[in-house]
């Protein structure tokens, strides 16, 4: 059935919906390119290619927008990286976690420039959303990682500083990536350079977590 012929009301929403996904997508790439503050909704309507109106419709102000942009990211990268699977154990897991990150970093930059601007500058919203779902999913993850220290497939470690380490190391080839191209002497990162990272980054949190169990 066409647009034409829908009911009036499912015609709307599939209208409201394209314009929503058009205005968030746009704002998250002018908000990592401008950066939060310097980003005005002007700019991403022009950007858009629809009246700052039409913005307005949807979002009332930047920091409504701003705070739409950064759930939609957060939603994203909960849904987007695996759960640890106590059975299979501290290796399996914890290379498919670091192969993940680096896969968010390589297809979403913009995102995650957009998140690190939020924390740096302290945003409410992020500093609350996090307080309420990653802190959960940590804890998750801890007693997890608890059990396999248990079990002596891997040394005691601090959790939460593993995490912040795994963090800093794949998320820095989308927050720097401008440096990361200067270090590599390229002027766009290819599949091998990730992968590089990949292998290299995994091989440094195994060996500090003194994991013992072999894929």
């Amino acid at each position: 059935m066409s647009d034409a012929k829908r009911p009036k009301d499912q015609l709307k929403a599939h209208i409201r919906a394209q314009n929503q996904t058009l205005i968030l997508e746009t704002s998250e790439r002018v908000f990592a390119r401008q950066g939060l503050a310097k980003t005005t909704t002007q700019m991403i309507a022009d950007e858009a290619g629809l009246p700052k109106a039409n913005v307005h419709y949807y979002y009332r102000s930047k920091k409504d927008l701003l705070e739409a942009v950064l759930e939609r990211i957060l939603e994203m990268w909960l849904h987007s990286v695996s759960e640890f699977n106590v059975e299979e154990g501290p290796k399996r897991n914890l290379t498919r976690y670091i192969s993940e990150k680096i896969d968010q970093s390589r297809d979403n930059k913009n995102a995650s420039k957009v998140f690190a601007m939020a924390l740096i500058g302290e945003e409410p919203f992020v500093l609350d959303y996090l307080r309420r779902l990653f802190v959960s999913e940590l804890s998750r993850e801890k007693a997890t990682i608890e059990t396999w220290v248990n079990e002596e497939l891997m040394d005691p470690v601090p959790v939460e500083h593993l995490f912040i380490s795994i963090w800093a190391m794949t998320q820095t080839y989308a927050d720097f990536d401008a440096q990361v191209r200067i270090m590599l002497q390229k002027e766009c990162l290819g599949e091998s350079d990730y992968d590089e990272a990949k292998v290299f980054i995994t091989r440094m949190v195994l060996a500090g977590c003194g994991v013992k169990e072999l894929l």
